[in-house]
């Protein structure tokens, strides 16, 4: 007998992590890896440290005026983050 409704194997890991409430963590860490990546290394050289807590991504900045600078374009920032993510998972960004 041959099955014909067959599923990547990636597909099923998706599914099983979202039934069992895994996966925002996995998103969540996807969010700080793809922050150098959506912003560019110049930006990632100035980032001291990150990190998500319920939906909130803080980032400590080591030049303030960079920091002012991404203060304004926050929002489009968080759009851009979740798009490389393809989930709704940052919310907010504070800059410390």
């Amino acid at each position: 007998m041959r099955r014909r409704k067959t599923q990547a194997i990636s597909d099923i890991i998706k599914e099983v992590l979202k039934e069992q409430n895994l996966n925002k963590g996995m998103l969540e860490n996807r969010a700080v890896h793809y922050w150098s990546k959506v912003l560019g290394p110049a930006v990632a050289r100035a980032t001291h440290r990150i990190y998500v807590r319920n939906g909130v991504l803080y980032v400590e900045m080591t030049s303030s005026v960079l920091r002012n600078e991404l203060m304004m374009w926050k929002d489009k920032i968080i759009t851009n983050l979740n798009q490389a993510i393809g989930e709704n998972i940052v919310r907010d960004i504070v800059f410390r």
